[in-house]
Protein backbone atom coordinates (compact mmCIF):
# COMPACT_ATOMS: atom_id res chain seq x y z
CA UNK A 1 0.00 0.00 0.00
CA UNK A 2 1.66 3.55 -1.05
CA UNK A 3 1.02 6.55 0.91
CA UNK A 4 2.08 10.08 0.36
CA UNK A 5 2.25 12.72 2.55
CA UNK A 6 2.37 16.57 2.39
CA UNK A 7 4.65 18.66 4.79
CA UNK A 8 2.50 21.75 6.01
CA UNK A 9 3.21 24.62 8.08
CA UNK A 10 0.30 25.54 10.22
CA UNK A 11 1.11 27.73 12.98
CA UNK A 12 -2.02 27.50 15.99
CA UNK A 13 -3.15 30.58 17.12
CA UNK A 14 -2.66 32.01 20.43
CA UNK A 15 -5.96 31.23 21.35
CA UNK A 16 -6.61 28.00 20.31
CA UNK A 17 -2.71 27.26 22.49
CA UNK A 18 -4.19 29.28 25.27
CA UNK A 19 -7.83 26.63 25.27
CA UNK A 20 -5.23 23.40 24.55
CA UNK A 21 -3.41 24.79 27.75
CA UNK A 22 -6.68 25.20 29.66
CA UNK A 23 -8.08 21.86 29.10
CA UNK A 24 -4.47 20.02 29.75
CA UNK A 25 -4.67 21.72 32.73
CA UNK A 26 -8.49 20.91 33.35
CA UNK A 27 -7.56 17.08 32.98
CA UNK A 28 -4.67 17.37 35.85
CA UNK A 29 -7.36 18.44 37.73
CA UNK A 30 -9.68 16.06 37.45
CA UNK A 31 -6.86 13.42 37.81
CA UNK A 32 -6.01 14.37 41.30
CA UNK A 33 -9.38 14.78 42.42
CA UNK A 34 -9.37 10.74 41.17
CA UNK A 35 -6.42 9.97 42.86
CA UNK A 36 -7.22 11.64 45.90
CA UNK A 37 -11.00 10.31 46.44
CA UNK A 38 -9.60 6.80 44.59
CA UNK A 39 -11.95 6.59 41.46
CA UNK A 40 -12.25 6.19 38.37
CA UNK A 41 -15.74 5.96 37.04
CA UNK A 42 -17.14 8.40 34.58
CA UNK A 43 -20.14 9.40 37.18
CA UNK A 44 -18.03 9.88 40.57
CA UNK A 45 -15.45 11.59 39.27
CA UNK A 46 -17.73 13.93 37.10
CA UNK A 47 -20.09 14.61 40.22
CA UNK A 48 -16.80 15.18 42.43
CA UNK A 49 -14.78 17.66 39.87
CA UNK A 50 -17.72 19.20 37.89
CA UNK A 51 -18.12 22.55 40.22
CA UNK A 52 -14.40 22.07 40.79
CA UNK A 53 -13.59 23.21 37.04
CA UNK A 54 -15.74 26.01 37.18
CA UNK A 55 -13.04 28.03 37.94
CA UNK A 56 -12.12 27.62 34.19
CA UNK A 57 -13.39 30.08 31.53
CA UNK A 58 -14.19 27.78 29.03
CA UNK A 59 -17.42 26.01 27.54
CA UNK A 60 -18.91 23.08 29.53
CA UNK A 61 -18.55 20.53 26.69
CA UNK A 62 -14.84 21.18 26.95
CA UNK A 63 -15.00 20.52 30.84
CA UNK A 64 -17.32 17.35 30.34
CA UNK A 65 -14.14 16.39 27.99
CA UNK A 66 -11.59 16.89 30.62
CA UNK A 67 -13.27 14.95 32.66
CA UNK A 68 -13.53 12.10 30.54
CA UNK A 69 -10.37 11.88 29.39
CA UNK A 70 -9.24 12.15 33.28
CA UNK A 71 -11.33 9.00 33.64
CA UNK A 72 -9.93 6.73 30.95
CA UNK A 73 -6.28 8.02 32.24
CA UNK A 74 -6.89 6.91 36.04
CA UNK A 75 -8.49 3.95 34.46
CA UNK A 76 -4.71 2.96 32.37
CA UNK A 77 -3.07 4.15 35.77
CA UNK A 78 -5.12 1.80 37.75
CA UNK A 79 -4.39 -1.13 35.10
CA UNK A 80 -0.38 0.22 35.13
CA UNK A 81 -0.33 -0.37 38.96
CA UNK A 82 -1.93 -3.83 38.66
CA UNK A 83 0.36 -4.71 36.45
CA UNK A 84 3.29 -3.74 38.73
CA UNK A 85 4.40 -0.82 36.10
CA UNK A 86 5.31 2.81 37.74
CA UNK A 87 2.98 5.83 36.40
CA UNK A 88 3.65 9.54 36.16
CA UNK A 89 1.75 11.52 38.10
CA UNK A 90 -0.25 14.72 36.32
CA UNK A 91 2.16 18.11 36.36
Amino acid sequence: MAMKSIAQSYQPTRELLSMMETFRQMVNHCIRIGIENNCSTMKKLSTLSYKQLAEYDIMSYYKLAAISSACGRLAQMKRDIKKGRKPKSPS
